[in-house]
């Protein structure tokens, strides 16, 4: 089942500035302003833009533009000193000249404003400004339901390998995932998107395994280590063969510290992290070469708990006969007892649990 992320707008900054409209070094014919007080916003003018702060700001000295070659003319904003905040439209020379023509204010019909007076002078380019900016809305949509998604995850696996599983799961093996644990479920998405293929609940969870070597974590250390250890080595044979016995000692210690390197570099080996969830009528499995074991594990402890208290919940809910739940508790207890095992709990997160439990039977 697919969740739709609705209501990630993206926020435009509307200055309520009305400059001055007459552009610098402007001849008299450019200086005439053509206004559109009464403009309707046809659907013929694309919606008005985004403009970031930091990307307004950054022109000041020349505007910045929608389209910048094989067109007359074009249109963008620029944060101007004398006119301030502003959208315009500018003329385009042979020469790489931006002349602005035309300033209106960073409002909604400001861009219609703006949008008639260059559509009107270009007509082919603001067809391609036009595709420009359907594609630009939409990677300003992607990017803030991104971020609203990476809010709400409490812990979030970037592009991990499906390694294959068993059940009806519309993943492809080898193909990179994004696995989220949000606060009450998790999902698979495609890497970069928002769109989940594979949603459960946690109650629907039955486990979480993180397995692996963990000797990425090390690798730096062990590369010093043999680093150190043959280019000593090198060093003392360096010492006794090579004269004099100063250079050689140098020398040896570089030839043999750079072997040293290449060795500890092959044996440290590439992180490989296998992370096993189960689930009602399915298994996966993903591949981390970036995160050691010991890494995922401390990371995943908020997704792990809010997966236990939502199976304690899901199983003491109260519609069952007292007898029937307190049946569940030595169950209960062997599944903390084998997620301390395996080092998804910690000793103290074990003791209050398995506290909790016995209070609550």
């Amino acid at each position: 089942m697919a969740r739709t992320w609705q209501g990630h707008q993206v926020i435009s900054y509307s200055f309520g500035i009305m400059p001055d409209t007459e552009a610098d070094g402007m001849s008299d014919d450019d200086s005439h302003k053509a206004t559109f007080a009464d403009a309707d916003l046809s659907p013929s003018i694309p919606a008005m833009p985004t403009v970031p702060r930091d990307e307004l700001f950054a022109f000041r000295r020349s505007p910045y533009l929608l389209q910048y070659a094989d067109v007359r003319h074009s249109i963008g904003w620029q944060d101007n000193r004398k006119a301030g905040p502003s959208f315009v439209v500018a003329r385009l020379s042979l020469i790489d000249r931006i002349k602005v023509t035309e300033r209106f204010p960073l409002t909604e019909q400001g861009w219609a404003d703006a949008w008639q007076v260059f559509s009107g002078r270009d007509a082919s380019a603001a067809t391609v400004i036009a595709a420009r900016l359907s594609a630009r809305e939409g990677r300003g949509r992607d990017a803030a339901a991104r971020a609203a998604l990476d809010a709400e995850s409490l812990c979030y696996l970037r592009r991990v390998t499906f390694n294959g599983g068993s059940g009806e799961a519309p993943l492809v093996k080898g193909m990179g995932y994004d696995v989220r644990f949000l606060a009450d479920r998790l999902i698979v998405c495609p890497p970069g998107l928002v769109e989940p293929v594979i949603d459960v609940p946690y109650s629907d969870v039955e486990t979480v395994e993180v397995t692996g070597s963990g000797q990425g974590d090390n690798s730096a250390s062990n590369t010093l280590a043999w680093m150190f250890a043959i280019g000593l080595l090198g060093a003392l044979l360096g010492l006794f063969i090579v004269r004099p016995p100063v250079f050689g000692l140098f020398l040896g210690a570089l030839i043999f510290g750079a072997v040293g390197l290449a060795i500890g570099a092959a044996s440290s080996g590439k992180t490989e992290t296998t992370v096993r969830i189960r689930v009602k009528g399915a298994e996966f499995y993903f591949l981390s070469t970036v995160k050691s074991a010991d890494k995922l594990r401390i990371e995943m402890s908020g997704p792990l708990r809010a997966i236990e208290e939502a199976l304690a919940g899901d199983q003491g809910d109260g519609h069952e006969p007292a007898a029937q739940t307190q049946a569940t508790v030595p169950d209960r207890l062997t599944q903390l007892a084998s997620l301390l095992q395996q080092g998804l709990l910690t000793r103290e997160e074990f003791e209050h649990l398995k506290t909790k439990l016995i209070a609550e039977s």
